[in-house]
């Protein structure tokens, strides 16, 4: 996984300070960076994969972010890849 092409696409939705919070706003600019992800990468990404793209893309522009909110991390590297799942399992066999 590109790992830096991820955290390019999370970017528009991490590069603002409420994009932990959960506000209606901000999830709307998560589920738009992981479409985004997903159409540029693929369904195929890991909670890992995410986890490591928040990361870097905190480290990179919000640095006091990745400590603070590490469970926050954790929680939405788990929901990109509850709905990548959830998008695998819509394909036809």
């Amino acid at each position: 996984m590109d790992i830096e092409k991820l955290s390019l696409l999370l970017k528009p939705w991490l590069r603002v300070d409420t994009w932990h919070t959960g506000h209606p706003m901000d999830d709307q600019r998560f589920h738009r960076a992981l479409k985004a992800a997903f159409d540029e990468l693929g369904v195929q990404i890991s909670s890992d994969d995410f986890r490591k793209a928040i990361a870097a893309c905190l480290k990179e522009h919000r640095p006091g972010d990745v400590g603070a909110f590490e469970s926050d991390i954790e929680e939405f590297a788990q929901r990109g890849e509850d709905i990548a799942s959830y998008l695998i399992d819509l394909k036809p066999y």
